[in-house]
């Protein structure tokens, strides 16, 4: 299985320098060339005059073979990358389908229980606590509390 590289390991045939510049291979290996000529070139749209003048043709037919074969191999690359990956990468048919989920172990016996702590030192006995003056009484969980003049005076569950 191969991952595919975001560097593509290429060159670019040309990239734009200065106005009228004479073209040079950098210390990148990319050639410069003048904005004029990078204009020129980006600017073609149509290769028939290539095929139809039979002198620019003879010149240049190495070439035009050489990249109809970049292109075919570009062609199958895409081809076999849609048949294998789909067209939308984040729904890959490479990714197939979710496989099935392990058996769970069955849980294994709870241990013995330790021994209980020592039980703390008793504090004093409060005094009656203030509700702000409050008569009555409320339920508290499942115990009723009764208050009179703000002071808790009995506890029944």
């Amino acid at each position: 299985m191969a991952n595919i590289d975001d560097n593509i390991r290429g060159k670019k045939l040309f990239k734009e320098g200065s106005s009228k510049q004479l073209a040079s291979k950098g210390s990148d290996g990319e050639y410069t060339v003048s904005k004029e000529i990078s204009d020129d070139l980006s600017s073609l749209t149509d290769i028939s005059e290539v095929y139809n003048d039979d002198g620019l043709y003879q010149y240049n037919r190495f070439m035009l073979r050489q990249i109809e074969d970049v292109r075919q191999d570009v062609e199958d690359l895409h081809a076999f990358i849609k048949d294998a990956f789909g067209k939308d990468s984040s729904s890959a048919a490479s990714q197939g389908p979710k496989g099935d989920t392990g058996a769970t172990g069955s849980q294994g016996a709870t241990g013995p229980q330790g021994p209980a702590g020592a039980d703390g030192k008793d504090g004093k006995d409060g005094n009656n606590a203030s509700v702000s003056g409050f008569t009555g009484s409320k339920t508290v969980g499942k115990e009723t509390w009764s208050f009179e003049s703000g002071l808790l005076n009995s506890v029944k569950k």
